[in-house]
Order: structure tokens, then sequence, then C-alpha cells
């Protein structure tokens, strides 16, 4: 099982964050590699709803759905999927002074069943270590380097 967690002070309020980095259509502004984040059954905000996931990575196209787990609006985000293989990533967001603590965590078993050989899943796995890290980052960035983000 492997475990990732990076966190990082955006100068913004939760509120505004939240709803930023949870507008699936605004993903691929902050998160290298995600081409396209929709929802294809129920509502994002509810628990048991899909979504899915378009990734370009080592140059193949990767589509994952994966279930919305809980959804706590300006608190938390947790969705699983079992496809490449299984995995569980969480947003959390605090309040720190009237900014922001923004952590994404992701949990990852490549020996549980998912239909991918484990050298590409050892790889992919690799490939989104070094992308989390990015990812807090550039939400950092995308957030504080802008007085108007999207929201559509």
């Amino acid at each position: 099982m492997k475990k990732i967690e990076y966190s990082i002070v955006i100068k913004k309020p939760v509120k505004e964050v939240f709803r930023y980095l949870e507008t699936l259509e605004n993903r691929p502004e902050w998160e290298p590699g995600l081409i396209e984040a929709k929802v294809v059954s129920g509502k994002y905000e509810e628990p048991g709803s899909v979504i899915q996931i378009t990734n370009q990575a080592l140059g193949k196209k990767m589509e994952t759905k994966a279930e919305v787990i809980e959804y706590v609006e300006n608190s938390h985000v947790i969705c699983r999927a079992e496809k490449p293989f299984y995995h569980e990533v969480t947003h959390l967001y605090e309040d720190v002074n009237g900014h922001t603590k923004f952590t994404r965590k992701a949990v990852a078993d490549v020996e549980k069943k998912g239909g991918a050989s484990k050298l590409a899943l050892g790889m992919v796995a690799k490939k989104i270590e070094k992308t989390f890290q990015k990812t807090v980052v550039n939400a950092k960035e995308v957030l504080e380097n802008s007085s108007e983000v999207s929201n559509k």
C-alpha cells in the first residue's frame, strides 16, 4: 500500500479555495496531466456519485472512474477508484488564520486487481507521486496569482 500526502497554505479563504478546486472543470488548470474531469453519474456533491478523470500519463490517455465517498463542503472530499488500480484520493481544507491549508492525500494499492500490469502500474505510481506534489503547488499558484479564478 503506497501513501502520498502533500500540504500547502494558500493565501485565500477556505470557501474560495474549496469552490475553485472542487469545480471539476477547473482541474486541468491546476492538475498536471489531467485532460478532463466530469460527473458521469449523480451529483458530485453526493456520496455514491461517479466522476470520470481523463489523464495523459507516459504518453497514453488513461480514464478512471471514481466514486465520491464523502463530500463535506469547505472541509473535505474523498473519492475512490478500483481501476487501473485501487486508489483513494482525499482533499482536505483547513482554515489557518484566514488562509487555507490544502492537503492532498492518496492511498494506492497496485497489488489489488484492476486490470493493468504491475510494471505499468509501478511506473504510473511513481509518476503520480511526482505529479501529486506539483498539484498542490499549482493550486496555490493559480489561486494566489489570479484575482478572479474561474468558477464555471
